[in-house]
């Protein structure tokens, strides 16, 4: 859980539990006096008015008291712990407000950035060192070479579309970055890509052949090596398909953007 998520989660529960005690505290103004004791004599429940001011008990028929007295204890109960969570959770919420130290490198100037080590860096510094890092990758001999809109290479136009789809949407990736299958060797995935908010690496393959038996062949190898190390198709393996007949739509490439990678 990111941090951001965790404040969205605590102010949401603060939210709720102000809702609860506004409510104990209205049931509360109406509740009777005293207390009720209950017992059980010969398999059955006996109920028991007790007055707050002393200990004498007074046996009580009136059920319609005995629910009210039994709701008062319940609220009262659910008051209490419910102020006690409330403070735990206002004073985290305080404490969180401060700079995050993540943060503090990135606002620092950027001379004196050059002059110290960071301890740790906020998440976009990580990613844009992940994304500008240099990496093993495949070679790229190919004559016929699609350019996208920074001046990259890529091998085909569907890959060209999803990078600059990558690209626009502000998400970081590499290119076929040099990944290591145990059982299978190395393997190239189309895109190795980061999502900032919660720092998961997903491999995107696009198959643009699958009319080719033997390229669907050989992806089914690949594919099922990924899955036996661990790496499953609709959580870190993304996949989308093309033939020479159906062609990838920008708004399946869109949609995984958002579902995945922001």
């Amino acid at each position: 859980m990111t941090r951001e998520e965790l404040i969205t989660l605590l102010n949401s529960r603060k939210k709720y539990l102000e809702t609860i005690i506004s409510s104990c505290e209205k049931k509360l103004a109406s509740a009777p006096e005293g207390h009720l004791i209950a017992s059980r004599s010969h398999g059955r429940a006996q109920y028991y008015f007790c007055d707050d001011s002393d200990f004498n008990r007074t046996y009580l028929k009136d059920k319609d008291l005995a629910e009210k007295l039994v709701s008062k204890d319940y609220h009262s109960k659910v008051l209490s712990s419910a102020k006690k969570e409330l403070g735990i959770i206002s004073r985290f919420l305080k404490g969180i407000s401060i700079v995050p130290i993540e943060e503090i490198y990135r606002h620092l100037p950027s001379m004196k950035q050059e002059l110290v080590q960071p301890l740790c860096i906020d998440k976009e510094t990580y990613a844009k060192q992940w994304a500008e890092a240099e990496y093993p990758k495949l070679d790229f001999k190919i004559s016929e070479e699609f350019i996208s809109n920074d001046g990259k290479r890529y091998r085909s136009k569907s890959e060209l579309l999803i990078a600059n789809a990558l690209k626009d949407a502000g998400v970081p990736f590499r290119y076929e970055c040099r990944l290591d299958l145990k059982g299978y060797s190395s393997v190239y995935p189309d895109f190795t890509v980061l999502n900032k908010r919660t720092g998961h690496i997903y491999y995107h393959e696009h198959l643009g052949m699958m009319e080719n038996s033997d390229y669907l062949i050989k992806n089914l190898q690949k594919i099922n090596a990924y899955e036996k190390n661990g790496i499953m198709q609709g959580k870190q393996l993304i996949l989308t398909f093309e033939s020479e007949h159906v062609n990838l739509a920008m708004n399946v490439i869109n949609n995984i953007i958002r579902e995945f990678y922001i």
